[in-house]
């Protein structure tokens, strides 16, 4: 497949662009747990996600874009993860302040892989997670996570379980078939270079077709790719 953008232009001039465009063709933003209580409408709305992988410090550009715009999104941030400590001070408090101002804050969940490596139950970390996030946090939604160089998916085991994990409280996961029938899915990723996987977001836009935008923190910048290397 055909990398659409060739030149890596992942700034957030650009994030801000597009996301006046979708401001001008009259599109709704709206958090997953919105787009879930209004009944998945198809057309007019516009989802924004951020994948909190690693390199949180970054993530702040992108909620400082929405935040003078007027728009929310939602934030899936990782509890066991080896990149990023969630509960520390700036972490903690960038997400807080987030929340307080309308955002929504997700679990970003890679049980299968802990659990495998570490001979635990799949469900006895989300429960973890779950309890740890919801001291701090409204949790409504999960969305499972994946290193690259690991090759359990936590997705199938997900949905195989989800009166457990519904059970815990959650309300929804980030890829139920009603999200995404409902929606065009826009994601940028490897392809093998950093691309928009298939389909451009400013392209999608004149469609007025909702959108489901990911994107993921530490691949956008506002002057070159390596301003946050530590």
């Amino acid at each position: 497949m055909e990398c659409l953008i060739n030149n890596n232009e992942f700034s957030i001039e650009y994030y801000s662009r597009i996301l006046d465009e979708a401001i001008k063709q009259g599109y709704k933003f709206v958090t997953l747990r919105e787009f879930f209580d209004l009944g998945f409408p198809s057309t007019g709305h516009f989802i924004l996600r951020h994948d909190l992988d690693t390199k949180p410090q970054t993530m702040k550009k992108m909620l400082d874009a929405e935040f003078s715009r007027g728009v929310r999104s939602t934030i899936f941030a990782r509890v066991t993860a080896n990149d990023y400590n969630l509960l520390s001070y700036p972490v903690v408090r960038m997400l807080s302040d987030a929340e307080s101002q309308g955002f929504e804050i997700g679990l970003h969940t890679s049980c299968v892989e802990y659990a495998k490596i570490n001979g635990m139950d799949p469900l006895d970390i989300i429960r973890l997670e779950k309890t740890i996030m919801s001291n701090y946090f409204d949790i409504s939604g999960i969305a499972p996570h994946r290193d690259l160089n690991y090759s359990y998916n936590s997705l199938p085991f997900i949905e195989s379980v989800w009166d457990n994990i519904e059970s815990m409280g959650f309300k929804y996961q980030a890829y139920d078939e009603r999200i995404e029938s409902a929606s065009i899915y826009v994601n940028e990723g490897f392809n093998p270079h950093l691309c928009w996987r298939s389909k451009k977001p400013e392209d999608v836009i004149k469609s007025n077709g909702t959108i489901y935008m990911l994107t993921h923190n530490h691949w956008w910048y506002d002057v070159h790719p390596f301003e946050e290397w530590k």
